[in-house]
């Protein structure tokens, strides 16, 4: 923010409150003082900006020379005398101009803080310092650089109790750290023992008329509408609502100490649910320390200042709801906090070890509910956490809401869609709501395609994740009557959904293209459950403990989501132990065994090289299915269901076919415009069948 020029024609509260400062400062300060001095020079040199003349004493009238005054020598008795009568009676004749709009917006905030009379002088004094003018100039000019450098506010420079007219030790009380301008956050002390008045106060003086008429909306900065509803939270529906009701009794009892954290990856929601949950409640959600007084990046004290002021100026409000985004930036370390907040060695008295018992106060004394955000909660110390009245986990939500979400960003930003493509993008795509909002946006940019949001997403993905994006797609023409297995599938279908059965396993395993994954997503449809599919490369980390980490996250996204968990690539995180070479390799399999025991609904283990599981993760499966390539039969019946005609003999010498060959030839026949010539395509499937290992026949050009 740009500060006032001090060279323009003050208004009549300006000039009344100066002259009242000199005034006090005058009748304080000894005329032997070298302060007294700077204040008459700084009185010669600004005394037609303040329409004052300074009255001069005649060299008969007083012991010093007319061309030493003004020049660092010592004022006389007589000319400090003259001064104090002439500021004193100029300070009578302003006393009708009436408070500007800053000193009648000071004046709400101290009402609306209790402040004493003493404290909203010391304030209007800092304020109209710090927004520049005459008041910075004067106390700059004035005080004595040797003792307490330009530019200098401090508790203990005799200057500021003498300008307000109160004695040393009132203003020095106001300092303390127990003390409500402290308390409050409206002021701190830094390092060296500066006074720092919370920038965000300075709105108080540069807001224009009519922005807002609230002072706690003056200082405040409410949350911007949200861009998801409160059922885009239903993967996590139980603890949603169960935080909707904590908060609501809340409020309605004026209850004190109400911390909830709402933790999560980046992306995932964390923001909007607060704002989603103020929504629900109808309750007014102020955001702290996202910007300071001037839209800037706030330092961290500041963002403490903000969070003392906000709970002062809401503690009346009973409908109000405060949000701390990222809290690790303060609360990660006890140490940083109390640099921030009262430098190294601490204030007044408070040693910076003190600074855990001032945290705990801050959130269990907190007169407005706070929600708290944070990437890595596991980062906050446990004494704070245990503050925490509760703790909310977002993780990616499951494609049925990602659909949801999907479908209301590509019509908010107007790119023409149908719900296939919302539904599309939920299942080939495993992001967060935020990769949404942003990618759709950028298409409507770029010119507003589905195209344009799917390149969008996979780049980000890729990322993001740091591979491309893989699609899981259900095959089209699938058939379960194409599953060659050693059970029915269509059988175990229809008896699972005629049982409602929600808590079982499977293990799948054959060659690939056998139709593993397509039958689990067919019977999800069937059993009216959404699939979570994970890929053994989503879930292996180079980190000790990640993998073990993730397969747990795994577990506990569909639990939330009630979906039916897919893992494919099995053997990859299921390996026998007996062959393996590194302690990771054993606890990560223990860690998806205990899962498997405990999981409460259906997941499914794809393979292709079922001889490869541990012996110990047999038992664990309620259903144990071994695929195989098709039959004769199967085989025929697969030709006339992807291609509409009848196979050509050939097709019965081929032992080796699967549906995913068919899915394969018809995609190539179609790129080659031969859909319609039978033996074009039973030569191609022919070639699927050769390229396979083991195969006898020769493979490549020849």
């Amino acid at each position: 923010m740009k500060k006032k020029k001090g060279n323009a024609m003050l208004a009549a509260y300006d000039r009344r409150l100066i002259l009242s400062y000199l005034s006090n400062a005058v009748s304080g300060l000894p005329c032997r003082a070298e302060e007294a001095n700077h204040l008459l020079q700084w009185l010669l040199k600004h005394g037609d900006q303040l329409e004052f003349r300074v009255p001069v004493a005649s060299e008969e009238e007083t012991d010093l020379p007319m061309q030493q005054r003004g020049h660092g020598k010592e004022v006389s008795t007589l000319e400090w005398q003259r001064l104090e009568e002439a500021l004193r009676g100029e300070v009578a004749r302003t006393r009708h101009a009436r408070p500007d709009r800053t000193a009648r917006r000071l004046r709400r905030l101290a009402r609306a803080m209790r402040l004493t009379r003493t404290d909203t002088a010391i304030l209007e004094l800092l304020l109209r310092y710090n927004t520049g003018g005459l008041v910075e100039s004067m106390i700059d000019d004035i005080s004595d650089s040797t003792r307490w450098g330009r530019r200098s506010l401090r508790p203990r420079n005799p200057l500021l109790p003498c300008m307000l007219g109160f004695s040393a030790n009132t203003v020095w009380s106001r300092f303390a750290s127990d003390a409500p301008l402290v308390t409050s956050g409206l002021v701190s002390i830094d390092d060296d023992g500066h006074l720092t008045l919370i920038d965000r106060l300075t709105r108080l003086d540069w807001l224009p008329n009519g922005t807002r008429a609230d002072v706690q909306d003056l200082l405040l900065d409410e949350a911007s509408p949200g861009e998801l509803c409160w059922s885009d939270f239903d993967h996590v529906a139980g603890d949603r609502d169960h935080v909707e009701q904590i908060l609501r009794g809340a409020l309605q009892a004026s209850a004190k100490g109400v911390n909830i954290l709402v933790y999560g990856p980046p992306g995932t929601g964390k923001t909007e649910f607060c704002k989603a949950l103020a929504a629900c409640l109808e309750a007014p959600l102020y955001v702290v320390g996202e910007q300071d007084g001037n839209g800037g990046e706030p330092l961290r004290h500041e963002r403490l200042q903000e969070l003392q002021l906000a709970q002062r100026l809401l503690a009346g409000k009973h409908r109000s709801i405060l949000l701390f985004d990222e809290m690790e930036d303060l609360l990660s370390s006890q140490g940083t906090l109390v640099a921030a907040l009262f430098g190294s060695h601490g204030f007044a008295g408070l040693p910076a070890e003190g600074s855990k018992v001032f945290i705990n106060r801050l959130l269990e004394e907190t007169p407005v509910p706070i929600l708290w955000t944070s990437n890595v909660a596991r980062q906050t110390s446990p004494a704070l956490l245990r503050r925490m009245m509760f703790a909310l986990e977002l993780r990616k939500p499951p494609p049925k809401v990602r659909a949801r979400i999907w479908a209301r960003h590509l019509a908010r930003h107007g790119i023409e869609s149908a719900q296939d493509d919302a539904n599309a993008l939920a299942r080939d795509f495993d992001v967060v709501p935020g990769v949404a909002s942003g990618v759709t946006a950028a298409a409507r940019l770029g010119g507003g395609t589905i195209s344009g949001v799917r390149r969008g997403v996979r780049a980000l993905e890729q990322v993001m994740s740091g591979r491309t994006a893989a699609t899981q797609s259900t095959p089209q023409n699938f058939d379960p009557t194409l599953i060659h297995a050693d059970v029915d599938p269509v059988q175990l279908a229809d008896r699972l959904a005629g049982t409602g059965a929600r808590r079982f396993s499977l293990c799948l395993q054959g060659p690939p293209g056998t139709g593993k994954s397509a039958f689990v997503r067919h019977l999800a449809d069937r059993l009216g459950f959404e699939v979570i599919q994970k890929r053994a490369s989503d879930l292996m980390s180079s980190w000790v403990g990640g993998t073990e980490k993730q397969i747990a996250e795994a577990f506990a996204e569909a639990r939330e989501a009630e979906a039916l968990l897919v893992f494919d690539e099995a053997d990859s995180l299921l390996a026998d132990r007996q062959l393996a070479r590194h302690q990771w390799e054993v606890s990560q399999v223990n860690e998806m065994l205990t899962w498997m025991e405990s999981h409460p609904f259906p997941f499914a283990c794809t393979t292709n090289f079922g001889d490869r599981l541990d012996p110990a993760t047999l038992r664990r499966f309620t259903f144990k299915i071994a695929l195989d390539y098709l039959s004769l039969e199967q085989a025929r019946t697969a030709f006339h269901v992807y291609f509409g005609m009848q196979p050509p003999s050939a097709v019965g010498d081929l032992g080796t076919l699967t549906p995913g060959d068919f899915a394969v030839v018809r995609r190539k026949a179609q790129i080659l415009g031969c859909l319609g010539e039978s033996r074009a395509l039973a030569k191609m499937l022919e070639t699927e069948c050769r390229a396979k290992p083991g195969s006898s026949q020769p493979v490549g050009f020849r």
